[in-house]
């Protein structure tokens, strides 16, 4: 095992339970806030559930962010609470999808100053790349359900885009309120 690999679950030959923990502890926060009713119109969401895994990226960084998004999307599935057609279109949807929002972790900020733009320009990306593969899904798996004279891939794109906007909109709001009201959250100290 690489040293860089080991320093991030293992801190003197010890596990690191504190990091463990919170990864642990934000996937299941986010599991738990994806069960509050989400939908707008049809499949068009806001999912709010993200945020989770996003404030995990940015206070942990990158590896993080991705085992986080991962437990949450293995916890929809095993719980019952995924839309499952195919087992492709579930490693998609429910495994690279959630993993993406760890992307955020590349704007992590390490120093106390904890500056707005990163945190707004890390969840943009993490958001978009998301719903990426959520609009790939519906081109592929989901086009059966396409409104009436619309194609797979504009049904898609409406679907999926509209939820990305919601979704980036809400998650703006709830971290620009985070960041001014608990900046400590985002960046993480040894206490």
């Amino acid at each position: 095992m690489c040293a860089s690999k080991r320093s991030f679950f293992m801190s003197n030959s010890k596990f690191n339970v504190r990091l463990l923990t919170e990864i642990a502890f934000m996937a299941a926060l986010a599991f738990i806030i994806s069960l509050i009713p989400n939908t707008v119109y049809g499949w068009i969401i806001v999912e709010i559930a993200c945020i989770p895994i996003l404030i995990l990226s940015f206070r942990r960084g990158l590896t993080a962010g991705l085992v986080g998004g991962l437990i949450w999307g293995i916890l929809s599935m095993i719980t019952g609470h995924a839309y499952i057609l195919t087992l492709s279109q579930a490693f998609l949807e429910y495994l690279i999808a959630p993993v993406s929002l760890g992307i955020a972790g590349l704007f992590r900020q390490k120093t106390a100053s904890l500056k707005l733009v990163p945190v707004l320009l890390g969840t943009f990306v993490a958001v978009l790349l998301k719903y990426f593969f959520h609009f790939i899904a519906g081109i592929i798996f989901w086009s059966q359900y396409a409104w009436k004279g619309w194609g797979a891939v504009a049904y898609s794109l409406a679907v999926n885009g509209i939820s990305a906007i919601l979704t980036a909109i809400a998650a703006f709001v709830i971290l620009i309120i985070f960041v001014k009201k608990f900046p400590k959250l985002f960046i993480y100290s040894n206490y």
